[in-house]
């Protein structure tokens, strides 16, 4: 099977930067307004409804939210395995910051801006009075997903050496066990500390878990097993073409100082958009569970890519 970024490149060269341009434009849009939401619909409705058949309703929220977290992991296993390098340990870290933004800003804009399109004026104040009802909620929820994200930037620098803000580069293959084993368990102590806390809400407001809107879940394998790979698929495929245009283009970036920046939150970006898409859906739901849902497409996602990190942390330590 030909390698899709030559394909890319080679397609490039043969018809020109204007007509690549378009027709990568396309795909993209396609992708990520198309594959991903529905695939995103069927993994995660399945995922929670096989969670609640086979173990309880309160682990539905973990299971939706883990779920658009299996794109990291798979660029992760693809990276370690597949092409040997250990820099795909670098895709959940780099995706935490892409997490927060994206859930609390990105994504209610993105739904009142629909319901202002749609004439839904109403929803936008239930959605108000919804969120300054449930204050304490959202601060847990981005305290947690802040907190998580310094786990990350905290392994990420002890991966590379370098802040992720101001420099993009490849983790070295060239880590010694050390710098492995100090990396991975940070990793674990952000899961460790995240699932306490997250006791301690459960413990505190059950109906969280509980009482999210469940008339499409279905417990179905097949389901599961065709969203994810469609899912995964559909951020591979945008994840080479953003690496394709970060090759041809970075010169024009790096000219005008933009590049390490746009690198970072544009790359990050794509891995999220799983999240971003059951943000949307559950924030729509106006009920304070599904918002509880919705929230934790940062902070439950923001720890599951500490999880998928350090356990492939762990793999390269023992090779």
């Amino acid at each position: 099977m030909p390698d899709l970024r030559n394909v890319l490149l080679e397609l490039h060269h043969s018809i020109g930067e204007i007509p690549f341009l378009a027709f990568t434009l396309l795909i993209v849009i396609v992708v990520s307004f198309g594959a991903i939401p529905r695939s995103t619909e069927l993994a995660t409705s399945s995922a929670a409804g096989l969670a609640g058949s086979l173990w309880s309703n309160n682990q539905r929220t973990l299971v939706i939210n883990s779920t658009t977290n299996l794109p990291e992991l798979g660029i992760m296993l693809v990276s370690l395995f597949g092409l040997g390098r250990l820099g795909g340990i670098a895709t959940p870290l780099g995706s935490n910051l892409s997490n927060i933004y994206l859930i609390f800003l990105v994504s209610p804009i993105a739904l009142i801006c629909k319901w202002i399109l749609k004439l839904k004026n109403r929803n936008i104040k239930f959605l108000m009075v919804l969120a300054k009802r449930e204050k304490k909620l959202i601060y847990w929820h981005m305290m947690m997903s802040l907190l998580m994200f310094g786990f990350a930037s905290s392994v990420y620098w002890i991966l590379t050496g370098t802040c992720q803000f101001f420099h993009h580069s490849r983790v070295s293959q060239g880590l010694d066990q050390t710098s492995l084993f100090t990396a991975t368990t940070v990793c674990f102590c952000g899961v460790g500390i995240f699932l306490f806390f997250e006791s301690k809400l459960k413990y505190s407001r059950p109906e969280l878990y509980e009482d999210i809107a469940d008339a499409t879940f279905e417990a179905s394998w097949s389901r599961f097993f065709l969203g994810v790979v469609v899912l995964c698929l559909s951020c591979y495929i945008l994840n080479d073409f953003f690496a394709v245009w970060s090759e041809l283009y970075q010169a024009k970036f790096v000219q005008y100082s933009l590049f390490p920046t746009i690198h970072y939150f544009v790359g990050s970006l794509i891995s999220s958009l799983p999240e971003m898409t059951v943000a949307v859906g559950n924030y729509e739901r106006l009920s304070s569970p599904d918002l509880n849902t919705a929230l934790g497409s940062a902070s439950q996602s923001c720890m599951t890519n500490l999880l998928i990190a350090g356990l492939g942390g762990q793999y390269q330590s023992c090779i």
